[in-house]
């Protein structure tokens, strides 16, 4: 075969997987994307579980969280541009799951057997120090000091000199390795997260306090307003924030409207997160209200469930003079 034709051959074969790669790569939809990171926030947990910091893979995949929800917001307007952002969203959640996962094997390595093992060897050998320590020490010192003369010291009756022996320097030996092994075994036989659990969300003004809520707007206007959730549960948490508009007819806990917006990150364990939120009105109307909702992601359903914890903000919306 000439070399010519190799050539064509080898150009062709790179032409045609590239267009197999390019063709995946745009196939992947921003449910692709939400799979994934549901994959590996799973993986993460368990790594967490397991003793692993995933501080670093919490903010690795709050990125593919960011991207994805991007992508779910321009699939109808720009397609491309959504596919490029969850086909990027899908790469760092699979690359959060391979880490975790190896972090949480390295985890698995020192297992409550060896951890077990250690902790009782050294109880067996602060017994062996207690039991034959103190002859082992006179013995020594005889030895070194066989031919040494001893001599009574004169002292006062009244004065009492600190004297330690050997046998209670032993002892606190004993003792100090009954409290190492206690310590290193403990973790692994006592509860985790034996305290109380909970989810916080609160609905700040625009400087970001508490009761500092605009009550009349006009029509078109843009209400500032901040939400603050606060991660109590132990573990990290994948927390969702709908946005939703009702007035005084509209039930809520959950409110059967659909959102107007939706937020999502993953929280660790004691983690905090506040974020703006701006909704403009365009209805005028008196008594109406924006209403917060808290929601966390079930493994168990593989989605998002509502949490039982909501805000509002009252509002009454008035037309524009004329």
């Amino acid at each position: 075969m000439r070399a010519s034709s190799k050539l064509s051959m080898i150009l062709l074969l790179t032409i045609l997987l590239s267009a197999i790669a390019i063709t995946h790569a745009q196939s992947i939809t921003a449910n692709d994307a939400q799979n994934s990171v549901n994959n590996a926030y799973k993986t993460l947990v368990a790594a967490y579980d397991s003793g692993v910091d995933v501080s670093k893979l919490i903010v690795q995949l709050n990125q593919a969280v960011s991207l994805t929800s991007q992508a779910q917001t321009l699939t109808d307007s720009s397609p491309q541009q959504a596919q490029a952002l969850a086909s990027q969203a899908q790469a760092i959640a699979q690359n959060v799951t391979a880490l975790a996962t190896a972090d949480k094997e390295k985890a698995l390595g020192l297992s409550p057997i060896i951890v077990a093992v250690s902790a009782a060897i050294l109880v067996i050998a602060g017994c062996l120090i207690y039991l034959y320590g103190p002859k082992f020490f006179w013995k020594t010192w005889l030895n070194l000091r066989k031919n040494y003369y001893v001599r009574a010291k004169n002292g006062s009756p009244k004065s009492k000199d600190l004297i330690i022996t050997w046998e209670e320097v032993c002892a606190v030996i004993l003792g100090v390795t009954v409290v190492i092994a206690l310590v290193a075994t403990a973790p692994f036989f006592l509860p985790k997260n034996t305290s109380e659990q909970f989810s916080e969300l609160g609905i700040l003004g625009p400087n970001m306090q508490l009761g500092d809520y605009p009550t009349q707007i006009v029509t078109g206007q843009t209400v500032n307003l901040y939400v603050y959730v606060s991660n109590q549960m132990g573990q990290p948490m994948y927390y969702g924030v709908m946005v939703k508009l009702g007035d005084n007819n509209t039930a809520v806990d959950p409110a059967p409207v659909t959102p107007i917006q939706q937020f999502t990150s993953i929280l660790p364990n004691n983690g905090t997160w506040t974020f703006p939120v701006n909704v403009t009105l365009t209805q005028s109307g008196l008594d109406q209200r924006i209403i917060f909702e808290l929601w966390i992601y079930n493994e168990t359903i593989n989605q998002m469930q509502y949490n039982e914890r909501w805000g509002q903000v009252w509002l009454n919306v008035t037309a524009p003079a004329s």
